[in-house]
């Protein structure tokens, strides 16, 4: 179930570019607020708004390790097709780099999600 907050976020999908739909698919923090500005009532009300919206860091987590393992697919696919580098640079090379690149990104995208959601679900204040 999505939560109420997220509905009233959910971008129209004719006002909203392709690519701005697919960094809200992919990066979670567009839904929460600073919690470090503002008086002291603004604070609590953007911690317990930014404790509410953990409830969808899970599916995000989900969604970058399907990212990271299919590029991991793909470079171990395209090193498999890949020719000798020595004699020339083949497409498949630059496929296993670019998937390494994809991987390594997706890597850190898991890390620092997963840390959010553990701190937002761990520490209470």
């Amino acid at each position: 179930m999505i939560p109420q907050a997220v509905m009233s976020h959910a971008p129209h999908s004719s006002s909203v570019s392709w690519a701005v739909a697919l960094t809200r698919s992919l990066w979670p923090f567009w839904l929460f607020k600073d919690a470090s500005q503002g008086d002291l009532i603004a604070r609590a009300a953007a911690s317990a708004h930014n404790r509410r919206m953990s409830e969808i860091l899970p599916r995000y987590l989900r969604r970058w390790l399907l990212v990271g393992a299919l590029a991991n697919a793909t470079i171990f696919a395209s090193d498999a097709l890949a020719t000798d580098v020595a004699r020339r640079l083949d497409v498949f090379v630059l496929v296993a780099a670019g998937s390494g690149l994809v991987c390594a990104y997706a890597i850190c995208a898991v890390l620092v999600i997963g840390y959010a959601w553990c701190h937002l679900l761990l520490v209470r204040r």
